[in-house]
């Protein structure tokens, strides 16, 4: 999809706003225990949601519906918890990783109680013993650019309803409901995946794709800084305008 001359300098004017916000935002810290429960609750939610909804649906035609959403949105939340989880040392985060591995199979093979049985258990999981990272999307196996984007997807998709919530602060500010600490860590979990998962046919758009990702890293790391300090609300609406302006540039080449 190609961009009018109009959107397309608007969209390099919210960049060039949010680059000068990056002189001061290196590489992202890994959630805080806080921010890490709050982000395990928020998809365990999801999870839970996702699978009574198919569960619950009326009709042969309805449940079609909901199953692929419902799919979608458990696969996208145990994805980007699972990486979230693997970017800490921690015994708990290993096994809250090991544990969101599993549902995205149940959730995969259409084993949709058995994802939510797992999701009930996220917050209690016994701390894994000698904990280390893994290679995650190895442990998946075939896992598309659909799988990792649901999880910003409205809440009646299953999904955590960050892109609106991107939307909306870029222009009038985040809303009270929306954390911006944890927007920004699923931000950085996407942009970790993205570097290996990729949406493009030849080596021009893969290197499109990657400096599109760069630059959303980019703004994802100033947007977690402004969040941590919780200073003035136009810091925190010029890093949302940042992240909203390399999101809809990235999603106009690429539909």
């Amino acid at each position: 999809m190609r961009r009018s001359p109009t959107r397309h300098l608007l969209v390099a004017a919210a960049l060039g706003v949010g680059l000068a916000l990056l002189g001061s935002a290196g590489a992202a810290d890994p959630p805080t225990d806080a921010e890490f429960k709050a982000l395990v609750d928020q998809d365990a939610k999801i999870i839970q949601a996702a699978a009574d909804a198919v569960d619950k649906a009326p009709n042969a035609k309805e449940k079609k519906v909901v199953t692929r959403n419902a799919k979608s949105g458990i696969q996208s939340s145990a994805l980007i918890l699972a990486t979230v989880a693997n970017d800490r040392t921690d015994g708990y985060a290993a096994a809250v990783r090991d544990e969101a591995i599993k549902i995205y199979k149940a959730a995969t093979d259409c084993k949709f109680k058995e994802a939510a049985e797992a999701a009930k258990g996220l917050a209690e999981v016994k701390p894994a013993a000698g904990a280390k990272k893994v290679d995650v999307l190895k442990e998946l196996g075939e896992v598309t650019p659909k799988e990792v984007m649901h999880n910003f997807l409205k809440t009646n998709q299953y999904g955590t309803n960050a892109e609106a919530d991107i939307i909306a602060g870029a222009k009038k500010g985040p809303a009270p409901a929306a954390n911006t600490n944890l927007i920004a860590h699923r931000v950085l979990a996407m942009g970790e995946l993205n570097k290996t998962v990729v949406k493009a046919e030849n080596a021009a758009d893969k290197k499109k794709w990657e400096d599109y990702n760069t630059k959303m890293v980019q703004a994802g790391e100033a947007l977690l800084a402004a969040g941590k300090k919780k200073g003035a609300a136009g810091d925190l609406t010029k890093a949302y305008t940042a992240l909203n302006a390399s999101c809809t540039a990235c999603h106009d080449d690429f539909k």
